[in-house]
Formats: structure tokens, sequence, C-alpha cells
């Protein structure tokens, strides 16, 4: 069976000597991996459609195992991302997210459109840290792991939240923090009010947002753990960034 999609592309490996082994992402069928047979051919007309975080209308074929992509067309190759390493970091670390996180031939609506949205503002705009958080906060979302951030998730009332709880999935009061144990990811009320935000914000509204470099930094390292503790992976271009820029962290 045939058949075409809007595409963007994870990551592309070797597979044997003259195909890639191509993983992408696409709203209709989710994650998806597929052979580009002789994209390592200098006149293959398929190299530029399967880079990294490329936008892309690729033709399939349904093969038994795996997809062979027939035809490409490259749709947007955010150029000005790739002249920046620091954004290419950050792009390349929102595929790894998705690759890590999302399972094969699964769709996860509404996922693929901010993934995109996502991509163009890094390229047009520059690097904002907030779009980096909304992404990694709605993955979580979309995924089903919508952190509990305005109440208490053990109790429920909505006064004196003393932390984030990442066996509780959200933030619990000083009595139920008290009662149980483990320790708690401390977020200011700055940062809660700002995460409690990021789920429906529009890239406009994410320029005008302001954060200080502490709720910053801890919206950073409570998303960074989260995602961690819930999908039970590592993010290794989250080390590579954080090596790049050092910053310190916030318990």
């Amino acid at each position: 069976m045939y058949y075409n999609a809007p595409v963007i592309i994870i990551k592309s490996t070797d597979f044997g000597e003259a195909d890639k082994l191509v993983t992408v992402f696409s709203e209709q069928y989710g994650k998806l991996r597929a052979v580009a047979r002789g994209i390592k051919k200098p006149k293959s007309s398929l190299r530029s459609c399967v880079q990294p975080f490329c936008y892309s209308q690729l033709h399939f074929y349904q093969g038994r195992d795996l997809e062979l992509i027939t035809q490409g067309r490259l749709l947007d190759f955010f150029g000005n991302a790739r002249e920046d390493l620091e954004r290419t970091l950050y792009c390349v670390y929102l595929m790894e997210l998705l690759d890590k996180s999302l399972m094969d031939r699964m769709p996860v609506p509404g996922l693929f459109p901010l993934t995109l949205e996502t991509l163009r503002a890094i390229n047009n705009w520059g690097l904002n840290p907030l779009l980096i958080r909304r992404f990694e906060l709605n993955l979580a979302i979309h995924l089903g792991y919508r952190p509990v951030l305005e109440r208490c998730a053990a109790c429920g009332q909505n006064q004196a939240l003393a932390g984030f709880s990442l066996a509780e999935g959200g933030m619990v009061c000083r009595e139920c923090a008290a009662a149980k144990s483990g320790s708690l990811i401390n977020l200011s009320g700055e940062s809660l009010a700002i995460l409690r935000q990021l789920e429906k914000a529009g890239t406009a509204m994410l320029e005008r947002l302001k954060a200080s470099d502490q709720a910053l930094e801890q919206m950073e390292y409570f998303l960074e753990q989260y995602l961690q503790y819930f999908l039970e992976r590592q993010f290794k271009l989250k080390e590579t960034i954080r090596q790049l820029k050092p910053s310190r962290r916030l318990h």
C-alpha cells in the first residue's frame, strides 16, 4: 500500500552500505521507521528531505516490517536554526524527546502541530527558554502525565503548597509533605504561575511572558526530572547542552 504524509524527521541512521533507516513523526500515523534506499549516493533526491528536524512530505510504501520511502519533498529546512549551535542542539533535543517518548504507530493528537510550531519559532525568532519548557510540559500532558499544579495532589487543598512530589505527580501541601517520605522539588510562586500558563500559551504570548533566572532554572530542573521519572528515560542532549552552557541546578 502506498501513502504519503507530512512528517518531521526525528533521526536517520546507517542501514547497510547505501541506505538509511529514518525515524519520522507524523500527525496521522505517529512515529514511523522507514528505509530510504540508496540515499548515500551523491545524486539521491531524498538526501535533503531526511535530515534531522526537517519538515518534509514523504511518500511511503508499506512493507512487511518497515516502510520504504519512495519519494520526498522538502517543506522546511529550518536553516536559521542550523546556523546556530545552541538552536541546533535544542532542535535535536526536541527530536530526542519524541524518539524516546513515543511508541511506534501511535498518533498523539495535538503534538505534531506543537512540534512544528516550536521548530518554526526557534528558527524564525531565536531560542526562548519558555518555548522549550512549553514543549516539555505539553509533551507530558499529551502522553497522559499532566502534573497537578493548582492544588495538593494528595488531599486536594490549594493552600500552603510545599513543593512538587514526583511520586504524587503534583504539588503537595506542608501537612501531606510531612506525612510522606521523599524529597520535594522546589517551585516558587512565580514558577508555578508560569507553568500554569504554558499549557495553552501561544508563541506570541511567550514572547511577552517574563521570567526571572531563578524561575527559569527551577522550571527546567522540574520538567527534566518529571519527564525522566515518568518516561523512565535519560535524555543525553540535555547533558551536552549543560556542558556547553553550565547552569546552577536548583532543587
